[in-house]
């Protein structure tokens, strides 16, 4: 019984951070959400950083890859992929465990840029 509490909990979470991520588009800036959608918006970053970390590596890979040649992808750029990808992730969960509070000096801006992973740097 506690555990199907658990995942309905999970659930409620993910749920409210798909919301949060359809209602404010990814290009707009913390400065153009309103105060009350900010921390949802914090929660939904954090939720697909904290899962979608590990997706960087291919990603990585593929840029590297481009940029410099397929060997360079291969090893380069799946070390830093690697890196990349633990970096995401550490960031969705210090932003998951903080959605609630904006940080000092930050506020809830994104730490890492882009703010997604697919995201198109600006």
């Amino acid at each position: 019984m506690e555990r199907r509490m658990r995942l309905r909990a999970i659930a409620c979470l993910v749920a409210a951070g798909c919301v949060a991520c359809a209602a404010t588009p990814a290009s707009a800036s913390a400065a153009s959400i309103p105060q009350a959608a900010q921390p949802l918006r914090k929660l939904s970053r954090g939720l697909a950083n904290g899962f979608g970390g590990v997706l960087a590596i291919p990603v990585t890979i593929r840029q590297v890859g481009e940029a410099e040649g397929p060997l360079a992808g291969l090893t380069w750029g799946l070390f830093m992929g690697i890196g990349v990808a633990v970096t995401r992730t550490l960031v969705g969960v210090a932003e998951v465990a903080t959605f609630p509070i904006p940080l000092p000096e930050v506020g809830y801006d994104p730490l890492i840029r882009p703010e997604f992973l697919f995201q198109p740097e600006a």
